[in-house]
């Protein structure tokens, strides 16, 4: 009966530090899996927004036409892998924020080029200089454009 009672502890023992041992590994494979979920997360999304960038081609020109002032630019998506969409891009008059952009061809591919213009949306008076930003998520670039009144 000794015997047996001693195999009987051994395999016992046995079970329970197999038991442990896995539970150990699924704790530490949870853990490591969520930590490398989110770093490979925000390593996409950081990546993404430098890759959504854009440059002038073109300086912006400006123009009046019955008390309507038109400012047309030409950019070019200057990134490798992603699409700027309509959601993505802002363009700003002197920090003023223009809600439609004439041209933009949803989403604009790497590489493309665009040819676009934003007339003010009020009776604003943009006679003078003024800043022109196009803000994407890498970065805003911006140009001064000068707006003159003709004749």
């Amino acid at each position: 009966m000794k015997g047996i009672s001693t195999i009987l502890a051994m395999i016992l023992i046995v079970i329970i530090v197999v038991a442990l041992i896995g539970l150990t590994y699924t704790f530490a494979v949870g853990l490591f899996t969520t930590t490398t979920t989110g770093a490979t997360g925000q390593t996409e999304t950081v990546t993404k927004r430098l890759d959504q960038s854009v440059s002038f081609i073109t300086d912006p020109t400006c123009t009046n036409t019955s008390d309507t002032w038109t400012i047309s630019f030409t950019i070019r998506h200057s990134g490798a892998i992603y699409d700027i969409t309509s959601a993505d891009i802002d363009v700003l008059v002197d920090n003023d924020q223009i809600t439609t952009i004439n041209g933009f061809t949803d989403p604009m591919t790497p590489g493309e080029t665009e040819y676009l213009s934003v007339s003010n949306e009020s009776t604003v008076d943009w006679s003078g200089t003024k800043t022109l930003t196009v803000s994407v998520p890498a970065a805003p670039v911006s140009k001064s454009v000068t707006c003159q009144t003709l004749p």
